[in-house]
């Protein structure tokens, strides 16, 4: 045998042993992402509408006179009783407050003539400070799902106050403004105890309880996520791979997505999967 030929054995020799180390010899292992997961569990999901309302009396008064003034024996910021006399005129009426409260404006002088019927501007207004509401303007997709006696929660600075929708207006009202028109429907919250130190005029958070699920399968919102078409699901982990599962939701909280099909109690979940996790993805858990 020549050297020619011990060369072109060498060569096959050499492909040979490159070809079976390419098919047979070590390989580099899969890449295996570590996830943090969570029970599904029973818990009790609480719906909740976020609004700001604006503070104001429950109970007021507009009084309107006319004729001449022989007397005006209150100015803005008296506190009055009940049937006391708010303004006289020389014709002998009076205007008398309807309830206890305090003055809140006043646009007659004495021994002026009583304009109020003209410009609209009551003669005196009285309203009752220490007793207050709160007045909410609901979208249409929020005045949907606010219902009379639904539990509120309100909070201003680091105070928090118990209270319930008391009424919905029948009827929406549009508004306009400089940015444009603005159509809602007005509701009143009342506290359950009527408050200490808020005052007429001030807005103040809204939490408005829409719906409650007792003992429901719940997830975190963390392991929520919408495919391309916008439905549901999630990645459990089955055999050390991510398994993509589609859900039916519920309700759902700031925290809390309430499960309707999908899943059952004790099912591990991936909270918040991030790109590189994908159906049949090799993960290990936390």
């Amino acid at each position: 045998m020549n050297w020619k030929k011990i060369l072109g054995f060498l060569i096959v020799i050499a492909a040979v042993v490159f070809i079976g180390f390419s098919v047979f010899g070590p390989k580099e292992k899969a890449k295996v992402s570590t996830v943090s997961t969570t029970e599904v569990k029973e818990k009790t999901v609480v719906e909740t509408l976020s609004t700001t309302g604006k503070l104001e009396p429950i109970e007021t008064q507009d009084a309107y006179g006319q004729g001449v003034v022989s007397e005006v024996n209150v100015a803005v910021g008296d506190t009055v009783e009940k049937d006391a006399t708010l303004v006289s005129y020389l014709d002998g009426t009076k205007l008398k407050a309807n309830f206890a409260g305090t003055i809140t404006a006043l646009n007659v002088k004495k021994d002026e003539a009583d304009l109020s019927a003209q410009t609209a501007k009551p003669s005196v207004s009285l309203a009752d400070l220490s007793n207050l509401k709160v007045a909410i303007s609901l979208s249409k997709s929020d005045a949907s799902i606010v219902k009379k006696d639904q539990a509120v929660t309100l909070r201003t600075g680091n105070e928090t106050f118990k209270g319930r929708v008391s009424a919905i207006d029948p009827v929406a009202t549009t508004t306009t403004g400089a940015t444009g028109s603005n159509t809602a429907l007005g509701g009143t919250i009342v506290f359950d105890t009527p408050p200490a130190g808020l005052f007429a005029g001030f807005e103040i958070d809204a939490d408005i309880t829409t719906n409650t699920a007792d003992n429901a399968l719940t997830i975190p919102v963390e392991a929520l996520l919408y495919d391309k078409e916008n439905k549901p699901f999630v990645y459990t982990i089955k055999k050390d791979q991510a398994k993509k599962v589609m859900i039916e939701t519920g309700i759902q909280s700031d925290n809390l997505v309430q499960i309707n099909k999908g899943l059952t109690k004790g099912e591990k979940v991936i909270l918040t999967p991030d790109d590189s996790i994908k159906n049949g993805t090799r993960v290990t858990a936390k």
